[in-house]
């Protein structure tokens, strides 16, 4: 018997298996057309978009250290958590909620809100 989702999946998108993003890394990953970061720190998930607003290179493929990733061209640093950019200059990337369940990580690709 397949294990079914127990939270409502109409907003989320199956996007990876807990097995295919090991801890301390990014994985690129698509949800509805959209490019996602994935990122493991330890048992936890967290999805931020993919494309760094300086000169679009890829944030999954950056160098992440804890919760904060560096940007692989020109080392801009985004906390994973929230998108923000580390240095409290205001630029941030979207962020998404994540929902991992039976060994499924699933993504809301609609961006978060912060008020």
């Amino acid at each position: 018997m397949m294990n079914m989702p127990t939270f409502p999946l109409e907003d989320f998108v199956l996007v990876a298996k807990v097995e295919d993003v090991p801890d301390g890394k990014g994985k690129v990953v698509k949800a509805k057309g959209k490019q996602i970061a994935l990122f493991r720190v330890k048992e936890a998930f967290y999805a931020i978009n993919n494309v760094c607003p300086h000169q679009g290179a890829s944030l999954a493929k950056g160098r992440l250290k804890r919760y904060v990733v560096s940007c692989p061209l020109h080392d801009l640093q985004f906390d994973i958590r929230s998108g923000f950019q580390t240095d409290g200059g205001g630029c941030r990337v979207a962020g998404y909620d994540v929902h991992v369940e039976n060994g499924n990580v699933y993504v809301k690709p609609k961006a978060r809100s912060f008020i």
